[in-house]
């Protein structure tokens, strides 16, 4: 079945881009690491991480010292007089040639360094774990959407299933009321029947289309190109022994394997960090500088190596700001609000954790009762369609009865499908809201 299922699939797409775009064939762990690896958003928030860690090693090159190189060619136009006892004086040479290398150390910056090296590398975790979370959230998407298509595509099928139902219900009919066996009620009622499936099929081909169009634009797939799914919709069993572990202790996991939590408590750590920064504006600044140049003062641009002079000179300077009209008192002040908003959003979101593994917990226990439910009501609608039908044929039952049989059975098989696909994806939602979802791709090989 499901290789006639994928046959057809492929026909269809064949058919419906005819020369142009590829068919790419998806199943379901093929989606995962499509979605990591060619999502968009992903993309941009790689070069966010390579961008930091650049800025880490920026951080870290001022502990290096500074060394420039400088040429300097000074034409004297005309000299500079200096005046002695009412005598004139010109002084200096018409041109000057310089040549020097200076260089030049930072000793002590009131700890502004090492500072800004920790705030650099806990952005660049804070990035990483930003990015763990944003895979996960990238592939529960790219899951979702590739079930919806399993599920449209099911349901197609379903809605199709019941033409035909329709239909041959409707040639049965109409030979029974050519032969003076059904009324024309009866007959009506089952040309109206068939009449009702027919938008039912185009609104479910829409919203496979939809759901297609959906599942490649979160796989950063073209257009122009087709997808075949390779899965059919059956239960999975994705939360494995989590199943049977309680709310509290799922509650507890979550609080330490979230990876926005984990993001959170880097930016708290960079609001001390940008704390101790303010304060180190209150220290004074050591530097230290050496220079080594050499010179030529000549009446004529022809300049030699021996016309040089050579200067040397070494300097440690201190400078210690003590009034800028309460600038720095201000961004300390700004550093320590901003350390402490940090606090508030890492308790607000530690609550929102708990919230959110809590709901999702209670929708996991709902859809699988519900799936039981849906699956019994399934085979005994599926029983009554069998029964109507053939007692239908036998003159025992009415025509009203097996239009009603065949309504349910659509009906039930149509939530019963929707109710595997809300159990998949209620697990999955648990599985995201516990930071565990990259549990999937890492029992499947998927590399990032």
């Amino acid at each position: 079945m499901r290789k006639t299922v994928i046959t057809i699939s492929v026909i269809f797409c064949i058919l419906k881009m005819g020369v142009s775009g590829d068919i790419i064939a998806l199943s379901w762990d093929q989606v995962m690491e499509l979605g990591m690896r060619q999502n968009l958003e992903l993309h941009m928030l790689r070069q966010d991480v390579s961008h930091q860690k650049l800025n880490v090693y920026r951080a870290m090159s001022d502990f290096l010292p500074t060394v420039n190189y400088s040429f300097q060619a000074v034409n004297n136009v005309e000299l500079p007089v200096l005046v002695f006892m009412g005598n004139q004086f010109r002084i200096g040479t018409r041109y000057n040639f310089t040549h020097a290398l200076q260089a030049q150390y930072p000793l002590f910056l009131g700890g502004a360094r090492i500072v800004n090296l920790k705030i650099q590398n806990h952005a660049r975790k804070s990035l990483l774990q930003m990015l763990k979370g944003k895979e996960e959230e990238i592939v529960l998407k790219a899951i979702e959407a590739y079930f919806q298509v399993i599920l449209s595509r099911d349901l197609l099928a379903v809605s199709r299933r019941a033409q035909q139902a329709a239909r041959a219900n409707f040639q049965q009919v109409k030979k029974f009321y050519e032969a003076g066996a059904a009324s024309q009620l009866d007959f009506l009622r089952a040309q109206s029947k068939l009449s009702q499936t027919i938008p039912a099929v185009t609104s479910a081909l829409n919203a496979l289309r939809m759901s297609e169009e959906n599942l490649k634009f979160v796989l950063n797939i073209s257009v122009h190109d087709s997808v075949v799914v390779l899965d059919s919709l059956v239960e999975k069993d994705f939360l494995g022994p989590l199943k049977e572990i309680e709310l509290p202790a799922l509650q507890q996991m979550a609080q330490e394997s979230r990876p926005d939590l984990k993001s959170l408590e880097h930016q708290l750590q960079i609001g001390g960090q940008k704390e101790w920064l303010a304060g180190s504006r209150f220290l004074p600044q050591i530097v230290a500088a050496a220079s080594v140049q050499h010179q030529a003062f000549l009446e004529t641009a022809a300049v030699k190596s021996e016309d040089y002079t050579r200067a040397k000179s070494a300097s440690i300077s201190l400078q210690w700001p003590l009034f800028e009209g309460g600038k720095r008192v201000l961004e300390w002040q700004q550093a320590v609000i901003q350390k402490r908003k940090a606090a508030y959003q890492k308790e607000l979101l530690k609550r929102t954790i708990m919230l959110e593994v809590k709901n999702n917990w209670n929708q996991f226990r709902l859809s699988k009762q519900n799936l039981k439910s849906l699956k019994q009501a399934f085979e005994e609608a599926k029983e009554t369609l069998r029964l109507a039908n053939l007692t239908y044929k036998e003159g025992v039952s009415t025509q009203v009865e097996v239009l009603n049989a065949q309504t349910a059975f659509t009906d039930a098989e149509a939530r019963y499908r929707k109710g595997i696909f809300d159990y998949n994806i209620a697990q999955l939602k648990l599985l995201k809201a516990l930071g565990k979802l990259h549990w999937l791709w890492q029992s499947n090989g998927t590399e990032n």
